[in-house]
């Protein structure tokens, strides 16, 4: 991976986890999503673990090729995890 990808890779990464810590905090969510997520803590976890995912994903520009299939497969299971969360967070909670 060339600097030029792993730059704004890192960036964006700081971006969701900086915004992920904020939410489950505070329970803050960025003004164009407040419409659709109805539970903020699963929208949290979900940008927590997409930013996990870009920042190993940016950190195998760092890394030796034997170790960077690992670390790849990682951060997929971390990104499907993530977007797995941010998409249940859309939905409301189910009447009990």
């Amino acid at each position: 991976m060339s600097w030029y990808v792993a730059l704004p890779s890192a960036v964006l990464a700081a971006l969701l986890l900086a915004g992920g810590a904020a939410t489950l905090v505070s329970g803050w969510v960025m003004p164009l999503q407040r419409g659709y997520v109805h539970r903020t803590g699963l929208f949290g976890w979900g940008q927590l673990l997409t930013g996990a995912a870009l920042a190993l994903q940016a950190s195998t520009a760092l890394l030796d090729r034997g170790s960077r299939s690992g670390v790849h497969l990682a951060g997929l299971a971390c990104l499907l995890g993530g977007l797995t969360f941010l998409a249940l967070s859309k939905r409301p909670r189910p009447a009990r």
